[in-house]
């Protein structure tokens, strides 16, 4: 018995000690009380990584020991009804979640120890709402002991929908193939494109700040040493086809 209690007291300390972290399968950090916001909804009939509205990511585990995470809905608003999603958490996924509830609901998504899941895990939202033009969707990600108690960090997150950036600065983006997630940023420009072309980065005194060749598909654009401001992102496809945006760096 002696044995058990101690064997018990060593799984809940190191359970206690371990930290989880949390990154977008491009590498940027999650971090608690991030807003990470979309201005497109994802395309029900092609749910892929390469979707401007998915939010795929890593939950990374720093301890020696495997760690149970669970995904737990804090709240949903703007009129989403929690049913006109895809959230997927190794081993399930979902297409609807309800405030309160804890995924996976029956179980646990197990991080193996001094390491992380794979690209399995995503969130995305096909619903508009029928508020101001914003859905929130609050998520909470937390480990548990054996016991089903909470233990540890936690991570909270907000997934947000916005159609009021949609058109902001934005010229003939959706002629050339060029769909942008958010033209409100913090770290990194994200965008997908259905050719090959290059794009230029100003600042609003006309200075060339970066030119990048991007793909069809996905595409990342590292911002990250640049200053709070907005910036001008001039697109031209491979066919000659041109586009204009403008951009919000927080």
């Amino acid at each position: 018995m002696k044995k058990i209690i101690v064997a018990i007291v060593v799984l809940i300390s190191s359970m206690s000690f371990a930290q989880m972290t949390m990154k977008k399968l491009n590498g940027t950090p999650i971090v608690d009380g991030d807003v990470i916001t979309y201005n497109v909804l994802g395309d029900i009939n092609d749910i892929s990584s390469s979707d401007p509205a998915y939010l795929g990511f890593k939950i990374y585990n720093s301890s020696s020991s495997n760690i149970s995470v669970k995904m737990k809905c804090v709240s949903i608003s703007g009129g989403a009804t929690g049913t006109n999603l895809q959230f997927c958490i190794d081993p399930i996924c979902v297409g609807t979640i309800a405030v309160g509830s804890s995924y996976p609901s029956n179980g646990v998504s197990t991080v193996p120890a001094n390491g992380q899941n794979g690209n399995f895990d995503h969130f995305v939202n096909f619903d508009s709402g029928t508020g101001n033009g914003i859905v929130d969707y609050v998520m909470k990600f937390y480990m548990v002991n054996s016991f089903g108690g909470e233990t540890g960090n936690s991570i909270t997150l907000t997934y947000r929908y916005d159609s009021n950036l949609s058109t902001t600065g934005n010229s003939n983006l959706n002629s050339v193939g060029i769909t942008v997630a958010s033209t409100v940023i913090k770290s990194q420009i994200e965008f997908g494109a259905t050719s090959n072309g290059i794009v230029e980065l100003y600042d609003l005194n006309g200075r060339l700040i970066n030119n990048i060749n991007f793909v069809s598909g996905y595409n990342s654009i590292d911002v990250s040493n640049l200053n709070s401001a907005v910036y001008l992102m001039n697109f031209t496809t491979q066919d000659g086809k041109k586009a204009s945006l403008k951009i919000i760096k927080q």
